[in-house]
């Protein structure tokens, strides 16, 4: 996908030349949500699933954009708009973490 301008949507096969970046993005907010669920326990699972996941995020941005640069060299200048939307929604739900109020199950 050559940088067009920012999008909204993006479909796995948009996300391809970023996919480094995309996949370690997940398996960061897997892991957070593993290990929020071993630590908090299963009161309110959903909850601290979401909390550990979204905690997560954003350092796995940031580990992910090392992987990119590593595996894919260039692509995250040519796809300026896919890691920046990426880079965005991580931000938006590190910080939703960090301030949402939560119940103590």
């Amino acid at each position: 996908m050559s940088d067009s301008g920012l999008k909204l949507s993006y479909s796995w096969e948009d996300l391809k030349p970023v996919r480094p970046l995309f996949v370690t993005v997940l398996v960061a907010q897997a892991i957070g949500a593993i290990a929020s669920l071993s630590v908090q326990g299963l009161s309110d699972w959903y909850q601290t699933a979401w909390f550990g996941g979204a905690l997560a995020t954003f350092p796995g941005y940031l580990i992910g954009l090392f992987v990119q640069r590593h595996t894919r060299a260039g692509s995250i200048t040519s796809n300026r708009s896919a890691v920046l939307f990426l880079g965005v929604i991580s931000l938006i739900l590190f910080i939703a973490a960090l301030t949402f109020p939560r119940s103590s199950g």
